[in-house]
């Protein structure tokens, strides 16, 4: 086991070398990575990590500054993640800001934070990702009024508007939580989710993606609500719910379901080779130059040098 833990953990500090995070011990047992699909060891302690790192097994391959661990000569990689931490942590404080606004939006269920935002790795200028969960039927009108509230209020990316802006590349509804793409780069981004709204439907979204502890070992729901989570207050309910009503009287989601899938269908964007893009009553996902398959090919890449 220890022969195989010591390939877990170089595994995953190279993986996560690629998207220039060093990682502290705790976090590399947090998120390790099974690398050998034929020799599974599943959960280990945190102990074990802890000893394996201090055993200095590793030392030619990973070294450690103020408590993070890095592949050797990457030492610059720990004043970067500084630097980034502190700029995400005032992009999260603005998201979560603008959650509190979100709360009134018919028909959303749930919103997180992913990408470099989640990681606290976010760069100066960077837009913030968002997973958004809207109710089950009505996925098509949620995006709409979702857009075009946050167009409005000019917190929408598009165009060469990136920073502080919300891009939405990915709604699921709350009938359909469990993740297609089931991989190492799918199970690392969202166990990185960070609920901004809905702590409750993110729970339900955990036991349904319960697939990433084949990735992760040491995966388990989480049981305490983050700091960046919004408290939705019942006026917020109440407002909600009578827009809801009020929409519900128009037939607007077949119409918005016929004519947006025409739209996405004519996006040459659409056809572009190893793009995500799926559009149906379940799911609306846009991501035309997927980041998994080139992480994957860096991080095996790596590990074989």
């Amino acid at each position: 086991m220890s022969y195989q833990l010591g390939k877990n953990i170089l595994a995953t500090v190279t993986y996560y070398d690629v998207m220039n995070f060093p990682l502290t011990f705790f976090e590399i047992w947090k998120h390790l990575v099974e690398h050998d699909r034929e020799s599974i060891i599943g959960e280990v302690t945190l102990a074990s990590v802890w000893e394996f790192l201090a055993s200095g097994q590793l030392g030619s391959k990973i070294s450690e500054k103020n408590g993070m661990y890095f592949l050797t000569g990457r030492e610059a990689l720990v004043m970067s993640r500084i630097r980034n931490e502190k700029i995400s942590v005032a992009k999260l404080k603005r998201m979560k800001r603008l959650a509190k606004l979100l709360a009134h939006v018919p028909y959303l269920r749930m919103l997180g934070a992913t990408g470099s935002l989640a990681m606290k790795n976010g760069a100066r200028g960077s837009d913030w990702d968002m997973f958004v969960v809207l109710q089950s039927g009505k996925i098509w009108i949620g995006r709409t009024i979702l857009t075009i509230f946050l167009q409005c209020i000019g917190k929408r990316r598009h165009g060469k508007k990136i920073n502080d802006r919300a891009c939405l590349n990915y709604f699921v509804t709350d009938a359909t939580l469990e993740i297609g793409t089931k991989d190492l780069f799918s199970a690392h981004e969202y166990r990185f989710l960070i609920p901004i709204l809905s702590f409750s439907t993110f729970q339900n979204f955990e036991i349904k993606n319960r697939w990433i502890k084949l990735y992760k070992p040491n995966f388990s729901p989480t049981c305490i609500p983050s700091f960046w989570l919004v408290k939705e207050t019942e006026m917020a309910k109440k407002i909600r719910d009578g827009l809801e009503r009020v929409f519900n009287l128009f037939p607007l989601e077949q119409w918005l379901s016929s004519w947006q899938t025409e739209k996405i269908e004519r996006n040459p964007k659409t056809h572009i080779e190893g793009s995500l893009i799926e559009a149906n009553n379940g799911a609306l996902i846009f991501l035309p130059e997927p980041r998994g398959p080139r992480v994957f090919e860096k991080f095996k890449e790596r590990l074989n040098a």
